[in-house]
């Protein structure tokens, strides 16, 4: 029985699993990446040697945690392992881990969820093409295996991230064609408006700056106000078709065989709903996001979270979010004092409400717009590329079936999130459509219900640990 198990080993979770072991529970971190980190550090295998891995000003924070994590002593760490789902025994939790050793449960008094994001996806048509990939897809190669993962790469979205993975695949030697931004200049320029919000994050600022120069120092185009028509090709991706917002006439063609998508994120809260934790929607800051108080307490008492699983807003709010969960649950578990828990949390809310001003600015600045999904979403593009299912084929049912306005009973007539994925990729988007369809708030809807297990697994993998008398 461990006193607190913590959920993903990013930012969030590795901050909150130094407190934890400064304050003497005895922990475990849970990760399904072999190496911790989470998607921003990406380290690369233990037998490479990479000398200049992210060198920048903005990732020292997070190498000095990483230094520190691996020392601690106090601590368990299960990599390449999934949980599938979270359950309740008298006064403790269950979590249905996944690993090396197969099926088996992990016991905790107290659970840590920070369990992080996703790339956001858009229907258009050309999307289920192989070559089209999440930006942060791409980067993870770049990252954790030093690979180029194409030979000509286009960028396209609405997220200042794809900056950072254009220029760092054209300083690696890859041929990038171009970085479109759907929004306008004008509308980035915003941020301008708060100027000592900026101020306060000024490395995170000159970062974004810098590889802006970086492209245009190499003749990388660079536009904004641009729209994706369509991506094109017999197998995989051979050019895409793009347009002018200002020009809705006039189009142009770029070959390429890899197209990097950059809309934003959603937060991967399928652990938490299926354990019956309070989420809200969000259309802008990353789709669910946990309810919790100021200690990072969630509406399960013993449940906690932090990073991306409240919202989408970076490492610097995920590493401070980590740090309040963790303190909150030393402070349940009786090894803090009240005294000593509000003097070291007190400590941390003015950078984390400081953090948190820049992400909602970033999140409000990134959002591609309703306009603008709504466009990409013509009748022949995939919904749902699992189940290859399109657009037009669910707007048809809809049609069909007036009575239809919840998202399980759309699942069940067109098997739309049924996929590998179950859900994940098609849930914002299916969401989206129901509520134009239906013409209700995308907020008062309710989405595919959480499910044990929440990863695919085998029947046999299931099967492998359940002795044949508890079968009879």
């Amino acid at each position: 029985m461990y006193d607190l198990a913590i959920i993903g080993a990013g930012p969030a979770g590795m901050a909150a699993a130094e407190v934890a072991a400064k304050h003497g529970m005895r922990a475990v971190i849970v990760d399904e990446q072999n190496q911790v980190g989470g998607q921003i550090f990406r380290r690369p295998p233990v037998s490479f040697s990479v000398r200049t891995w992210l060198p920048q000003r903005v990732y020292r924070n997070l190498h000095q945690l990483y230094a520190r994590f691996i020392k601690l002593d106090k601590l368990t760490h299960l990599h390449s392992t999934a949980v599938l789902g979270i359950g309740v025994e008298e006064r403790h939790f269950v979590l249905h881990i996944n690993g090396p050793s197969g099926l088996e449960p992990l016991l905790a008094s107290r659970v840590l969820v920070a369990t992080g994001c996703f790339d956001m996806p858009l229907s258009f048509p050309g999307a289920q093409l192989p070559g089209v990939m999440a930006t942060g897809g791409m980067q993870a190669f770049l990252k954790s295996q030093q690979i180029i993962p194409g030979e000509r790469f286009v960028f396209i979205g609405s997220h200042p991230l794809q900056l950072i993975v254009a220029s760092q695949i054209a300083k690696a030697g890859g041929d990038v064609a171009g970085v479109f931004f759907t929004p306008s200049l004008s509308k980035y320029l915003t941020v301008l408006r708060s100027p000592l919000v900026l101020l306060r994050q000024m490395p995170n600022l000159l970062f974004f700056l810098g590889m802006l120069a970086q492209l245009l120092l190499k003749r990388v185009p660079v536009r904004f106000g641009a729209e994706l028509v369509s991506a094109n090709g017999d197998n995989a991706l051979e050019s895409v078709v793009l347009k002018s917002n200002s020009n809705t006439t006039s189009t142009k063609s770029i070959a390429c065989d890899r197209l990097g998508l950059c809309f934003g994120f959603l937060t991967n809260n399928d652990l938490l709903r299926q354990a019956g934790v309070e989420c809200s929607w969000s259309q802008i800051s990353g789709g669910w996001n946990a309810d919790h108080d100021r200690g990072m307490r969630s509406s399960v008492p013993g449940i906690y979270v932090a990073g991306e699983t409240t919202s989408v807003a970076g490492a610097n709010v995920a590493f401070l979010e980590g740090q309040v969960a963790a303190l909150s649950a030393a402070c349940d578990a009786g090894n803090i004092d009240q005294a000593a828990y509000d003097k070291a949390s007190n400590a941390i809310h003015p950078p984390l409400k400081a953090a948190r001003k820049f992400a909602h600015l970033l999140a409000e600045m990134s959002y591609p717009g309703e306009a603008t999904i709504q466009r990409y979403m013509s009748d022949d593009a995939y919904l749902c590329k699992c189940e290859e299912i399109t657009v037009g084929s669910v707007r048809a049912t809809l049609a069909e079936n007036p009575d239809v306005s919840d998202l399980n009973a759309l699942k069940l007539l067109t098997r739309c999130g049924m996929g590998h994925c179950q859900g994940r990729y098609c849930h914002y988007q299916s969401r989206f459509l129901l509520a134009r369809v239906r013409n209700v708030t995308v907020e008062s809807m309710a989405g595919f219900t959480a499910r044990f297990p929440i990863r695919p697994i085998s029947i046999g993998e299931l099967l492998r640990n359940i002795r044949t008398e508890d079968m009879e």
